[in-house]
């Protein structure tokens, strides 16, 4: 087992990574818990996979469950379905020692650490991911949150898990597009201060497409001891940790434009081109650091361009700027972008005007 540390100082907890740990979850509670409800908190594509084993090691352990089953997908991220945990979870009497477990990938982790942040003022949660952009990346780190018209994860909190428990082997039940779309993370970790991980990852596609067992491991320990650095250093993103923002930016306005029905890491991978774009166009790094990031990922079968992600719509980088206003990243009316200085170094550029941004989107459509 690896085990991987979060030395917050008022919440520290620990990362888990082991095949199968999810039926060692229940004696973890029993540990830290004992005598406290687990409201288990999934999609319905997970429960036909996981939730199952789960739920029933921890009857076996004599844990009392209660289980809730949301829509897939990131619509789920809303005020209404939040709204309706809210309700179901208090009528059932949950108190402030009980747990919320969150069995799933970024959008069950998302919407489930928000509210656990607001249920009674706060209450325990757990990750349990079962996707790679949530093992690499969103379960770490205590970002919580849902979306609404304006943008994507404006309204939610940071709250941190009491622990982040990773399985590997659920990497394998995962649709082939929905795990290419999380690599799209695990290439932000490399573009933000790691090109020796860059270069690895590109003499490795062939594994990594073939989700060879040590080679994902590789991929899921390192992104999360780079996210751990990152958490510890600055909790509340008002520092170093806005670099992992990195192509999000854009990503975000391209997600919020097609109302959530894109896969997150898809809007990922074109935003992470368009930032090294911006960064070329704006002499901040070379045409060739541009053609590699360009060339590694469509190896992997990652979209490059706006018209992969979507031909229902007429893409306009000026509705995209505006987009780009709504965020949480906007710092004194300026949007605060992550530019790369070449591959595996990043800076922060405030004064970006609008026409450079707009000559960096329409080369993407």
């Amino acid at each position: 087992m690896t085990k991987i540390s979060i030395k917050l100082t008022n919440k520290p907890y620990t990362i888990f990574v082991k095949e199968n740990i999810i039926s060692e979850i229940a004696n973890f509670h029993k540990k830290n818990f004992d005598n406290c409800k687990a409201y288990i908190v999934t999609d319905n594509n997970v429960k036909n996979l996981y939730f199952k084993p789960l739920n029933d090691n921890f009857v076996k352990n004599n844990i009392t469950t209660k289980a809730f089953f949301v829509k897939a997908g990131e619509n789920s991220k809303s005020f209404k379905v939040l709204e309706s945990l809210t309700r179901k979870i208090l009528a059932d009497g949950i108190n402030r020692n009980d747990v919320i477990y969150a069995l799933g990938g970024g959008v069950i982790g998302d919407l489930c650490g928000f509210l656990a942040s607001i249920l009674l003022r706060g209450v325990n949660f757990i990750q349990i991911p079962t996707t790679l952009l949530s093992q690499v990346d969103s379960s770490v780190g205590g970002k919580t949150g849902i979306n609404n018209q304006i943008g994507k994860n404006l309204i939610g909190s940071f709250y941190q898990p009491s622990a982040v428990f990773i399985d590997p082997l659920t990497l394998t039940s995962l649709p082939k597009e929905e795990f290419i779309s999380g690599y799209a993370e695990v290439v932000k970790y490399s573009l933000i201060n790691d090109k020796l991980f860059f270069n690895w990852l590109n003499k490795n596609v062939k594994s990594i497409l073939n989700l060879d067992k040590s080679t994902i491991l590789k991929i899921i320990t390192t992104c999360c001891r780079k996210k751990a650095d990152f958490v510890i250093k600055d909790e509340k993103e008002q520092s170093s940790r806005i670099l992992l923002n990195l192509g999000h930016t854009f990503a975000h306005a391209i997600e919020s434009e097609l109302k959530y029905t894109i896969r997150h890491g898809a809007a990922v991978s074109v935003g992470l081109l368009m930032a090294m774009k911006l960064s070329y166009l704006l002499n901040l790094s070379d045409k060739s650091d541009y053609k590699r990031l360009y060339e590694h990922l469509r190896s992997v079968l990652l979209p490059t361009n706006l018209n992969e992600l979507s031909t229902k719509i007429k893409w306009s980088p000026n509705k995209l700027i505006k987009k780009m206003y709504a965020d949480k990243k906007v710092h004194k009316g300026n949007i605060r972008f992550i530019i790369c200085e070449g591959i595996g170094k990043v800076l922060i550029k405030n004064d970006i005007e609008n026409s450079m941004l707009k000559e960096t989107i329409e080369g993407f459509i």
